[in-house]
């Protein structure tokens, strides 16, 4: 079976990267979903066209994902303009408003009536320059409570906590995931799987109440995302050599680490990850 990692950045169309990250996926077993959409006042990412392209012409280890600009206004037309493009997933960051804003939610309900997962940044953001132009308040924004609104709105909708808050909202992240059965978090990120530790993991995915989760069945929560870059390939491999790792010393079932690492997202786009 193929690994699916939902979190890979298309930051480069040169054919010479591109080429190695599609290197880096085969021999890894890996369909990576490509991440492109400009951001504000930085243009460091492929547009959404570009990505589209791409996957067309590595469509063995790439799948298209579009950023969908949750800005000043949003328009849901755009949501089902890129799923008969052929895209595969959404992926929000840094929006104007906080996450549950009013002006967002058609844009949602646009997602949802497609059957097309969304991947929403959570917890940290770096400084740029262009917090100087725009003053917005990123990380409220960007809180993982801004995601409950939402869950509960559009309960077929597959919600994907980016990060599961990082550091900053990583316990209450965790409890908004096993709370709502349509949200779920990766831990993408060098800042998530190479910080927390096996027995933090498990106890931030542990039953609310007093008992032995034998069933580990909260871990069915989290989706593989390494937060790759193309210019970054080498995560593809370390991102997923740690979720094992760390589900190794947990001692997860079989099954569940299949579904984290690639059954349940691929469920959702109807991509198979048999070889």
């Amino acid at each position: 079976m193929k690994y699916f990692d939902f979190h890979v950045h298309c930051d480069s169309s040169k054919k010479e990267e591109l080429d190695i990250l599609a290197k880096t996926a085969r021999e890894s077993s890996t369909i990576c979903g490509l991440i492109g959409g400009l951001r504000y006042g930085e243009c460091d990412f492929e547009t959404n066209e570009t990505v589209l392209e791409i996957c067309k012409k590595y469509p063995d280890c790439f799948v298209p994902i579009a950023k969908l600009d949750l800005w000043e206004t949003a328009d849901p037309a755009e949501v089902y303009h890129y799923a008969e493009l052929g895209f595969k997933g959404f992926k929000c960051i840094y929006p104007w408003y906080e996450y549950d804003h009013d002006i967002y939610m058609p844009v949602y309900e646009a997602a949802e009536k497609c059957g097309l997962p969304l991947l929403f940044h959570t917890g940290n953001y770096r400084p740029s320059d262009s917090d100087r132009i725009y003053r917005r308040p990123m990380l409220k924004n960007m809180n993982p409570i801004t995601l409950d609104r939402i869950a509960r709105s559009f309960q077929d909708l597959k919600i994907v906590m980016a990060h599961m808050g990082t550091r900053i909202f990583q316990d209450e992240a965790s409890q908004y995931i096993k709370m709502h059965k349509n949200l779920y978090a990766d831990l993408g990120g060098c800042g998530q799987w190479k910080r927390i530790q096996p027995y933090e993991l498990a106890e931030l995915l542990s039953p609310e109440i007093s008992v032995i989760d034998h069933s580990m069945g909260n871990f069915r929560k989290l989706v593989l995302g390494s937060d790759a870059y193309v210019t970054w390939p080498h995560l593809i491999n370390e991102g997923r050599k740690h979720y094992l790792a760390m589900f190794d010393r947990i001692g997860l079932p079989q099954d569940i680490i299949d579904d984290v690492m690639g059954k349940t997202v691929a469920g959702w786009m109807g991509i198979s990850l048999e070889d």
